[in-house]
């Protein structure tokens, strides 16, 4: 019977000492994961409006909204609104990040990280795509109305449900 169980007890006992570091691991990594993801954030607010001196968040129930912004100046003043939503596309969630003035117009649009396919689905990042949704004004936007990325349409309609998803936010938090 001994012959038998210690194999069995060396194999629980490494599971459990390879959980045990796995976990040390995660709490020492996890603090600095954390931070250099809201560091991205920040650094990405701050491409969108540029001249704001901050970021305060506010309240958004939308679907697929996963922040929602107000960027302010030196003296508080609101000077637009950020909104990241998502969608479903190919490889996972396609966030993107997009910035409307006052007067409700886009004034920029930020690919978030994704796992779109790299050359193909990835595309949607390239200023050529992305840059079509600037300047539009904060109302829902139809496939006739943009181009989509041939060969990487599930993407490309993403980002558009995404945008699309921000203009719904943004009208509830504006």
């Amino acid at each position: 019977m001994s012959k038998q169980l210690r194999p069995i007890l060396v194999l629980v006992t490494i599971c459990a000492l390879a959980g045990v570091l796995l976990g040390a691991v995660h709490q020492l990594t996890d603090p600095v994961i954390t931070a250099a993801e809201e560091r991205m954030a920040e650094e990405t607010y701050a491409a969108l409006v540029p001249e704001a001196a901050s970021f305060e968040e506010v309240p958004c129930d939308v679907e697929g909204c996963v922040a929602a912004l107000n960027a302010l100046d030196a003296s508080g003043n609101r000077l637009g609104v950020i909104i990241v939503a998502q969608a479903k596309g190919y490889g996972g969630e396609v966030p993107l990040a997009i910035a409307f003035d006052e007067s409700g117009s886009t004034l920029s649009v930020k690919t978030m990280p994704n796992e779109e396919t790299p050359g193909l689905g990835s595309r949607i990042s390239d200023d050529s795509y992305i840059g079509q949704y600037v300047g539009l004004p904060a109302e829902p936007v139809g496939e006739d109305s943009v181009d989509l990325i041939s060969g990487a349409t599930i993407s490309s309609k993403a980002a558009l449900t995404a945008f699309n998803r921000a203009v719904e936010a943004y009208e509830e938090v504006r």
